[in-house]
């Protein structure tokens, strides 16, 4: 059976542009997650500027339709991809069946036989300047191009990173268990398949050394997380002690970030400030956070929201109790430009160049995380000297189009 192909024309590419095809693992829009906001960001900086985008993407009709006006302003064409799995059961069923595969679940999910298709074609078509993969796991469907173009793998994370983390936390024998089987078969393919590509794109200097000693023969480049201060206005923090974290409750490293903070924090804020009430915005919250915290007005999850930084405004400060993730947090950044001063553990901030007690405050242990919370509740000149301290550092260095000049000198430069 022939392949079936739609391509759609999002706005027109200028010809005297080098030609970059870019291949995501997930539909960019509505950018709710980190990897996505960093990804179309840069996209829509570089696109049209620098380079002229094709973007190779899973995507419905209906997606196509809905965000036509999106996708012209990251490339000139679309070419959408059929999933291994395109309904949610399937889905399910197929990640239960991944735990006995060789990969880790995330890498053996995206497997698409259709996108290696996509690619062979696209690579008869002409001249490519470079060939980006989005996402470390993304390399399962890699597929050599012509010799003479280059091949870029932009790591959003040590994936092997968050694996091993997710296990040192884990709780309970099985759960540790499934987590270090999943973290050697993510060390495994992640040790395995930098070699496969010319140059390895890291999201900060700490995650650049980590793939330059795996891979010392590869070219490492470093595209910075930036920051719309365009888009978002700054604001004074709110004077009612009100904590805002920010972050989809479907992923886990925020299941397991937000459990802590409940459990062995937030009673220590509480102790010092009755008063205080937290917002969890995000999508999905688990059902059982949301049953256990129902009767406790102090908490709120907002569930999936159109605009989380206008929810976020009522906030006096911004939580980020991670102890699980790696790569940079973007929602870190965006607070910061909002206005919104920082509690955060060293995981949360980690990679961004950030000052603990100039940039933000640090805890690391429930004690401390709960004694930064209450200088900032208690100590109005101290929130807003650090409020004001954040959104002056993102104004000077953090904006998106630094990072799209260095993703396009990335692709455009060989060696």
């Amino acid at each position: 059976m022939g392949v079936m192909m739609q391509e759609s024309c999002r706005g027109q590419g200028d010809g005297a542009l080098p030609r970059v095809l870019f291949i995501s693992p997930r539909f960019l829009f509505p950018t709710d997650t980190g990897g996505q906001i960093r990804t179309a960001q840069v996209l829509r900086h570089a696109h049209g500027r620098w380079l002229d985008i094709t973007l190779l993407s899973p995507a419905t009709l209906q997606q196509q339709q809905e965000h036509a006006g999106d996708l012209s302003t990251i490339c000139s064409r679309l070419i959408p991809y059929r999933t291994r799995w395109q309904h949610s059961t399937m889905r399910a069923l197929g990640r239960a069946m991944s735990l006995l595969s060789a990969w880790p679940v995330s890498v053996a999910s995206d497997r698409a036989s259709h996108l290696k298709q996509c690619l062979r074609r696209l690579m008869q078509e002409g001249r490519w300047q470079a060939v980006v993969y989005d996402f470390t796991h993304m390399a399962i469907n890699y597929d050599p191009p012509p010799k003479g173009v280059p091949a870029l793998l932009f790591t959003h994370n040590v994936e092997q990173e968050i694996f091993k983390r997710r296990a040192e936390v884990a709780r309970g024998r099985f759960s540790e268990m499934l987590w270090r089987n999943q973290y050697r078969k993510m060390q495994r393919f992640e040790d395995s398949v930098l070699g496969c590509f010319e140059t390895i794109l890291a999201v900060s200097e700490r995650d650049a050394a980590f793939f330059q000693r795996l891979a010392p023969e590869r070219t490492i480049r470093v595209i910075p997380t930036g920051v719309d201060t365009d888009q978002i206005a700054y604001q004074p923090p709110g004077s009612e002690p009100v904590a805002v974290f920010v972050g989809s409750m479907d992923a886990h490293q925020n299941i397991e970030g937000v459990g802590w903070f409940l459990e062995e924090i937030w009673p220590l804020v509480k102790q010092r400030t009755p008063e205080a009430q937290l917002r969890v915005i995000g999508r999905y919250p688990p059902e059982g956070f949301r049953q256990r915290y129902a009767a406790d007005s102090s908490v709120t999850f907002t569930g999936w929201v159109e605009d989380p930084a206008l929810e976020s405004r009522v906030g006096a400060l911004f939580i980020v109790p991670l102890r699980v993730g790696g790569g940079t947090r973007i929602k870190i950044y965006e607070a910061m430009a909002m206005g919104l001063p920082v509690v955060s553990t060293q995981v949360g901030a980690e990679g961004l160049a950030l000052k603990p007690g100039k940039h933000y405050l640090q805890g690391n242990d429930p004690e401390a995380f709960s004694q930064r919370i209450s200088i900032l509740f208690e100590d109005r000149n101290r929130t807003l000297a650090l409020s004001r301290e954040a959104r002056t550092l993102v104004e000077r260095k953090f904006g998106w189009r630094h990072a799209a000049r260095a993703f396009a000198e990335a692709c455009l430069q060989r060696g």
